[in-house]
């Protein structure tokens, strides 16, 4: 179980620097990742561990749909469905790296994402794990009490929490999460049906909230 806001399928540190592009301006696009919620430093590795499986004179246009899918990787949920829709535009080799995954996971990666955006190879060995949100705001996190009350909201991906008197709606994947303050209490959403059943689950002494899969083969 992650002790601190993050997600269990980001093992490496990022540290990947892209090459330049004409006609592409990456730190623009950085900035934009971070803007969105994601992480700049992870943009760049994913970009450039993508850019290192295509040819020097690789078009343009197919950096900018690597781009796209590495800023998914680095945390934007906004850019899931365009990159989702766009992996099979770009070589096998290239969408396996940009993601952090081994190629021969890339198929089953892209099928299972379709009905479960918490799935990656590494999850069965997580236990179930996906990721932690909030945190302490005396250490940096969003939150000044412990979360609880947490329920699924009906949107995929899509929960709600109560810290004090204050009610949070947490958006996630398994790359990205965002934290948005309601206005008042959520209804909680009916049971879905399917394999894979998240939840975010909390305890009365952290301040951290987990999505957790029960299903997690």
């Amino acid at each position: 179980m992650i002790r601190r806001p993050g997600h269990q399928a980001d093992v490496e540190p990022p540290r990947g620097v892209p090459t330049p592009v004409p006609g592409l301006d990456l730190d623009r696009a950085a900035t934009a990742v971070v803007a969105a919620g994601g992480s700049a430093a992870r943009f760049r590795h994913a970009l450039a561990a993508g850019q290192a499986q295509l040819a020097a004179d690789a078009p343009v246009d197919l950096v900018v749909t690597l781009a796209g899918i590495a800023g998914w990787r680095a945390g934007v949920l906004g850019l899931r469905d365009d990159a989702l829709a766009r992996i099979v535009d770009v070589p096998p080799p290239a969408a396996a790296a940009a993601l952090g995954l081994a190629e021969a996971d890339l198929q089953a990666f892209t099928d299972r994402q379709r009905s479960d955006r918490f799935w990656w190879p590494g999850r069965t060995a997580s236990r179930g794990y996906v990721c932690a949100i909030g945190g302490f705001a005396g250490f940096g996190g969003a939150w000044t009490a412990p979360p609880a009350d947490a329920r699924s909201l009906a949107e995929p991906g899509a929960f709600a929490v109560r810290t004090a008197q204050r009610w949070w709606r947490v958006d996630a994947d398994v790359w990205g999460s965002r934290l948005t303050e309601l206005p008042a209490e959520p209804a909680a959403a009916a049971p879905r049906g399917g394999r894979a059943t998240a939840s975010l689950v909390t305890f009365s002494e952290s301040y951290l909230a987990w999505v957790h899969v029960a299903e997690s083969a």
